[in-house]
């Protein structure tokens, strides 16, 4: 078993994959996947499109899709819960962000918060709207909004429910530069807050600046995980994607990937 460490010092609250995998017509998508994720832990799911990425973050939010082995947040299998008590401990931003057009926006982040029971659910949404720079946008009704708004908005609606498991689906996919740099450092803080985040990610540039650990699925079925130096090689890159990259520093200390 492949355990993916962190700053975070506790073992409490670990996320274990025993043979997990997401199934379709009982079929494996990818091999089964034995990996401990301790607290703390910013994971980038990366790969070529079709690998299975978004179905493997699926089958871990039981979000539609069927799964083998198991996931464990220390001793409790999630699969095993009932779906009230996994929102409090498993948050979900999906690729289709929308929700009923007539919501209002700070109602439909409270929603978050009341799925995990927390206390006080409308200052949740207000805190968590703050915190992704779209408070102004509060009192809009959700059908209103643009596709990066939307999609800002369902990522405050994940933080306001405050779960100490939080799965992103390609959480920048519609965003600007000015925002996809919000999200990589919420990404960066639920960290170090000592929740486990595992994202979608194709932008590897982004997975190098935001995440701990990575996950690299490929088309033959391979995975691969470790540190992002690790397993955003070169030579991994390229027998994955099918192209030559380069990994490069800035004098600031960001990191950025480029094709050769």
């Amino acid at each position: 078993m492949i355990q993916l460490t962190a700053s975070c010092p506790t073992l409490a609250g670990t996320l274990t994959f025993d043979s997990f995998a997401a199934t379709r017509s009982g079929r494996a998508l990818g091999d089964p996947l034995e990996l401990r994720f301790l607290p703390g832990t910013v994971l980038g799911v990366v790969g070529p499109n079709g690998v299975g990425k978004s179905s493997l973050l699926s089958a871990l939010a039981h979000s539609g899709v069927e799964r083998l082995g198991t996931a464990k947040r220390g001793e409790r299998d999630l699969s095993g819960m009932s779906a009230s008590d996994r929102a409090s401990y498993v948050s979900l931003l999906a690729q289709d962000v929308n929700a009923p057009e007539e919501l209002r926006v700070q109602e439909l982040v409270a929603i978050g918060a009341r799925a995990s029971k927390r206390p006080h659910p409308t200052e949740a949404a207000k805190e968590a709207l703050a915190e992704m720079g779209v408070a102004d946008l509060a009192k809009r009704r959700f059908g209103t909004l643009s596709g990066g708004q939307k999609q800002l908005v369902q990522l405050a609606r994940v933080l306001a429910q405050n779960t100490p498991i939080v799965i992103l689906d390609e959480p920048t996919s519609a965003l600007d530069l000015y925002h996809q740099r919000i999200v990589e450092k919420t990404m960066r803080k639920l960290g170090e807050d000592g929740k486990i985040v595992i994202a979608a990610l194709h932008d590897l540039s982004l997975a190098l600046n935001a995440c701990t650990q990575i996950l690299l699925l490929s088309s033959d079925g391979e995975s691969y995980a470790g540190s992002p130096e690790d397993v955003l090689r070169p030579e991994l890159v390229h027998a994955a994607y099918g192209v030559q990259t380069s990994i490069h520093t800035t004098p600031q200390g960001r990191r950025f990937l480029s094709t050769d």
